[in-house]
């Protein structure tokens, strides 16, 4: 029984507050309508517009004050920017200690140069120059040959594959 009464109540007042601001708002959508007697306003704006601002010199003080702020901004972003890679980098780092353990059972690739044979190298050499002539065909087939040379297994690495 209370709770109706509540809701007659506050339903009540709700809709007698609509219905107020309803009227309220009713000369305003009238005057947007059509045209008025505005043109004392766009006289005044016309002739705001069109008037051209006289240049202000600025004391010796004022101007350091702005210098100041200028630097302090110019600062602060320098500032900013640092505090985000330094908290990238410490992400990084978190990362990279989180998973350390599932990195150092991997192997690491053999260096490049000196333990590579003569053959992967040429095999290498011969991939290089088909890229450089944009001979995508012949780098495909020079893949193959890179693989056996250099000792790669066809599950590792890069390899070709038909899109």
């Amino acid at each position: 029984m209370t709770s109706i009464r509540k809701l007659l109540a506050v339903g009540t007042g709700t809709v007698a507050l609509c219905a107020v601001i309803a009227f309220a708002l009713a000369p305003v959508t009238v005057l947007a309508e059509g045209t008025h007697q505005w043109g004392f306003w766009r006289g005044a704006a016309l002739s705001f517009k069109s008037s051209t601002p006289t240049a202000v010199t600025l004391s010796p003080e004022c101007s350091a004050a702005l210098q100041t702020i200028k630097a302090a901004h110019d600062q602060d972003r320098i500032e900013d920017a640092q505090e985000r890679v330094a908290a990238i980098e410490a992400l990084w780092v978190k990362a990279r200690d989180a998973c350390a353990p599932q990195l150092a059972t991997k192997v690491a690739p053999p260096a490049s140069g000196a333990t590579q044979s003569a053959a992967c190298l040429a095999a290498i050499q011969q991939v290089k120059a088909a890229w450089a002539r944009k001979d995508y065909a012949s780098v495909r087939s020079l893949w193959t040959t890179v693989k056996t040379a250099c000792g790669f297994s066809s599950g590792e690495g890069f390899s070709f594959q038909r899109r």
